[in-house]
């Protein structure tokens, strides 16, 4: 394929760069031994190694087939970074990131469960998080929604004519836990073993679609959309010239509508839909409330801080809406009745004498120091209670009209993050979350009526391993984003405006400004080692070695060869 034209700006430039690419594991065989700058940012602007000589190696001889399609799926061309980036498996951005395009974050458990509905068996056919949506309207006996991308998983459901309709579809999450890490507890989820048994279990699903993150995981999941169709592409969006996390813009910031959206205008707004999470992103699963044409304020529990850190936050004292979700979205007003929160005190007090003493103390840690416990594995069973009443008191699944409630436990994300999949406080992570299954199972059997309901189960990416186990080495965002401000920006004049483990958003005007573009800053990129960017001071194996695998500008992804036709519908084997 023909070169990229970059506009010559300031003077002369490097040759173009190769449209597919700009980079490549064999990167240092195949041009000069000019060295990028160091990423302290001392020194002269970096001089670019000569264009990769003929025949160009592109990101399709790179890269797995699986990780291209993921990153295309992946990726919004309006609102995505101008630079998509793919580090060394073994190269770790940050503390403990799960975005990434690899098997590891993206592969996810996902059953179906529901007697009168489903088939019971195991189905090694690939499966996406696409697919959720339309598996639901179809479970629903529901035609008038359109996934995009995902498909109805038909073969694991019995003949229309003789499937029970369910009074409650319940989706269930449990956040952050991957196929990985429950291959690295495997006694930690006998309930959840047991319930697959009699259940449709997807033994090749994933998320299709990278980064593997929060807010466009749920949003998939909701649209049978992938994020270049749903417009959440990751924690961050640009928006004109501006960078902003998508909730910030509520549930507008969905560009196509959800199934709940659809159903509940249909039945009238008869069907009750709602949600117990924690994060506003959690919504984006069931529909965009009264935004939409027609709906209503749908039931929303969640718990974000008024001024959140980061966009995982949900260390809020108590439940609440954010600003920017409370005009479209209805708090039940028992959220916050204090006798919901016993279970939450009695798992407490279960992690505190579980080493044999009464010491006010989990594994290691002081509790009060963790939220009060709520950075704990207590926390599910708290969520628990909220979905219980939320049922009782509302309804749900008490008439013949099909209800949607829709549940992030994300316990397991928050402790992810804090010690990774490799550490002991996951066990007991998993256990409790197990033992919530089992509690809530129970409850929707005695309360709505077995038989009478169906859930789909899943998981909306995968966890990071500790790099102590893994030998993985480290890098920091933060400073390879001021390497790059420091090689092509003015003083002041930064041209990084966010930059995420998975992409870099640029400020273009601030660019040409400096007499350079997009194609300079890959170069640049593609041109570090690992030793240049991993961690000062770590022992690294293969200093020579590029620290990226690619590094493709956004623009010219979907003129990769090798993706024709592969950005849309169901996953190829992962």
């Amino acid at each position: 394929m023909g070169d990229v034209r970059h506009r010559p700006v300031g003077g002369a430039r490097r040759p173009p760069l190769s449209a597919s690419i700009v980079l490549l594991a064999s990167l240092a065989g195949c041009v000069g031994s000019t060295a990028a700058p160091s990423l302290d940012g001392r020194g002269a602007k970096p001089s670019f190694p000569p264009t990769v000589a003929e025949p160009r190696t592109t990101a399709c001889d790179v890269l797995d087939p699986s990780v291209l399609r993921r990153i295309s799926h992946g990726t919004d061309p309006e609102r995505s970074g101008e630079i998509q980036l793919v580090p060394s498996e073994d190269l770790q951005a940050g503390g403990l990131s799960h975005a990434s395009p690899f098997d590891i974050t993206q592969r996810v458990p996902l059953l179906v469960y529901g007697p009168g509905v489903v088939r019971p068996g195991v189905y090694r056919r690939p499966a996406t998080l696409a697919d959720i949506a339309p598996t639901t309207a179809d479970i629903l006996r529901f035609s008038r929604f359109h996934a995009p991308d995902g498909n109805a998983l038909t073969q694991a459901l019995l003949p229309a004519d003789r499937r029970r309709l369910p009074r409650l579809v319940v989706t269930l999450i449990w956040d952050s836990a991957g196929v990985d890490l429950l291959r690295r507890w495997p006694a930690a989820w006998p309930r959840l073993r047991a319930l697959a048994r009699d259940s449709a279990w997807f033994t090749n699903a994933a998320l299709d679609a990278s980064p593997s993150n929060t807010p466009p995981s749920h949003a998939t999941i909701g649209t049978g959309a992938f994020p270049r169709t749903n417009g959440v592409p990751d924690e961050y969006i640009r928006v004109g010239r501006r960078i902003e996390r998508p909730l910030h813009l509520g549930p507008r910031v969905l560009k196509v509508p959800t199934l709940g959206d659809r159903y509940d205008l249909a039945m009238g707004n008869r069907s009750l839909v709602g949600t117990v999470g924690s994060l506003s992103a959690h919504l984006l699963m069931m529909s965009r409330g009264s935004f939409a044409p027609g709906g209503d304020r749908d039931l929303a529990i969640t718990r974000e801080p008024k001024e959140s850190a980061t966009g995982g936050d949900d260390s809020a004292p108590r439940w609440r809406l954010s600003e920017d979700m409370a005009p479209y979205y209805e708090l039940p007003q028992y959220a916050n009745d204090p006798s919901l929160a016993g279970s939450f005190h009695r798992e407490i007090e279960r992690l505190d004498v579980a080493d044999g003493a009464e010491d006010g103390r989990w594994r290691e840690h002081e509790i009060s120091s963790l939220l009060g416990g709520w950075e704990t594995p207590a926390r599910s069973a708290w969520q628990t209670s909220l979905v219980e009443a939320m049922i009782r008191r509302e309804g749900f699944g008490a008439d013949d009209v099909p209800d949607l409630l829709y549940v992030n436990y994300k316990m397991l994300d928050s402790l992810g993050h804090a010690y990774s999949a490799d550490a002991i406080e996951l066990l007991d992570g998993l256990r409790a979350q197990d033992r919530e299954l089992g509690r809530l199972v129970r409850f929707l059997d005695e309360r709505v009526g077995r038989n009478q309901w169906a859930m789909v189960l899943t998981a909306d990416h995968g966890m990071a391993r500790d790099p102590a186990a893994t030998g993985a080495e480290r890098y920091d965002v933060r400073s390879l984003a001021a390497s790059i401000d420091a090689a092509f920006g003015a003083p002041g004049e930064p041209v990084v405006q966010r930059m995420r483990p998975t992409q870099v958003w640029l400020d273009t005007r601030a660019l040409i400004e400096s007499g350079a573009d997009v194609g300079d800053v890959a170069s640049y990129l593609s041109s570090l080692t690992r030793a240049q960017l991993a961690t000062a001071g770590a022992e690294i194996a293969r200093p020579d070695a590029p620290a990226f695998l690619a590094v493709i500008p956004t623009s010219t992804l979907d003129d990769l060869p090798c993706l024709g036709g592969a950005t849309q519908g169901a996953s190829s084997p992962a």
